[in-house]
């Protein structure tokens, strides 16, 4: 599309997620959202009401407005044919994460998305925090010996959550922000160990497990551990800790703790709001041709997507889950020594193989850009998650 001219996005599913990024995008000077759809109609015609745009039937419709990019904000269970009709017609594709309940969708559509060369970008927005990439720039020439993940909240409110075969269980749809976190500071993941409780949270009809604990093996030399639980009130902790040689960091989306050498802890503050708007910033840019700093394309959220499926398989079958080399990175990089295909905070960050798997301080520093199955309608339900997800 012409530099000039806005960005003309579409938008199926209007839930909590999908009510986020179109109050950021309505924000942008260069945006018009073109048309909303929903199978639930008041929920579409309620967030298309927010954006002046128009609430459309289906995704048939949508499409045949001809969009520059498409939004697919549904629940993980609804993934699969609202992405196929998307690639089909042409347009970029941003998609909420996790990009389903088990591998066989997202497996699909990476396949399409790769043989189309669609541009994608799916929401991990923790890869857009300032104190991610001031925690990539403090782990630079350091060996990273222990990671501690973590994701203590309680049952978001909405139904489907609670149901393994809906949401694909807490690590699959809430922990996977840590996981990626893990994945772009630390690098790739080889095995996993897990362990449920077996049994669910208190809560009527659940039957996701109510605590997951992993331990996670990396490229790179290091071991970790991912703990993740939905039996609280409120969010208690989520985000990541890292030992390395001489330092120890904790990150999250609020902050960053870091203790050295100096023996002095420093806590410095997240701005989680501006890596939300920072990641539809980068998409939109991207679709104008104004930028390329789309830091999780489809490819790579696949690979952290890979992840919390054999944590979430190894809970279940007690045996331990070993992850194969991915595909070769649309950047032309070869395949990195485990599940990930190009593990980065932003691009150019990660060493080729054979390297030690640690960040490149030169692309993470000052001078770095900031910047289903079977037949089914169009439409997909709206997502309805969590409103951090």
């Amino acid at each position: 599309m012409a530099s000039s001219e806005k960005c003309r996005i579409g938008m199926i599913g209007a839930g909590n997620v999908a009510q986020r990024h179109a109050r950021v995008l309505s924000s942008f000077a260069d945006v018009e959202i073109i048309g909303v759809t929903d199978v639930v109609p008041p929920a579409a015609e309620a967030l298309a009401t927010t954006c002046d745009a128009p609430a459309l039937p289906d995704a048939a419709t949508l499409l045949s407005l001809e969009p520059d990019a498409v939004y697919v904000c549904v629940p993980p269970f609804a993934h699969g044919h609202a992405e196929e009709a998307v690639l089909a017609s042409g347009a970029a594709m941003f998609v909420e994460k996790p990009l389903g309940v088990d591998l066989t969708v997202p497996t699909r559509l990476a396949a399409e998305v790769a043989r189309r060369g669609t541009r994608t970008a799916v929401g991990h927005h923790w890869r857009y925090l300032d104190v991610v990439r001031t925690a990539a720039t403090l782990l630079a020439g350091r060996q990273v010996r222990l990671v501690n993940g973590m994701w203590w909240d309680k049952v978001p409110p909405v139904a489907w959550w609670i149901r393994s075969d809906r949401s694909g269980g807490p690590v699959v749809e809430q922990a996977a922000h840590v996981v990626d976190l893990a994945r772009a500071l630390v690098g790739p993941v080889t095995a996993v160990y897990a362990a449920g409780t077996g049994a669910p949270p208190p809560v009527a009809d659940a039957d996701v497990d109510a605590a997951t604990a992993a331990t996670m093996i990396f490229a790179g030399g290091a071991v970790g551990t991912l703990s993740s639980t939905c039996v609280l009130g409120w969010k208690q902790r989520a985000g990541l800790e890292i030992i390395a040689d001489g330092l120890a960091l904790f990150v999250g989306e609020d902050e960053l703790v870091v203790r050295d050498g100096s023996g002095q802890e420093r806590r410095i503050p997240g701005d989680p709001d501006a890596a939300r708007v920072a990641v539809d910033r980068a998409f939109v840019d991207a679709v104008r041709g104004l930028g390329d700093d789309i830091r999780v394309p489809y490819a790579e959220a696949l690979e952290t997507h890979r992840v919390t499926c054999a944590i979430a398989e190894s809970a279940r079958t007690g045996q331990v889950v070993r992850l194969s080399p991915g595909p070769v990175g649309a950047d032309g990089a070869a395949p990195a020594p485990s599940g990930a295909a190009v593990d980065r905070v932003i691009p150019g960050q990660w060493t080729a193989p054979g390297g030690d798997g640690r960040p490149d301080a030169a692309a993470v520093g000052p001078g770095a850009a900031a910047t289903g199955q079977g037949a089914a309608p169009t439409s997909v339900p709206a997502e309805g998650g969590p409103a951090d997800g």
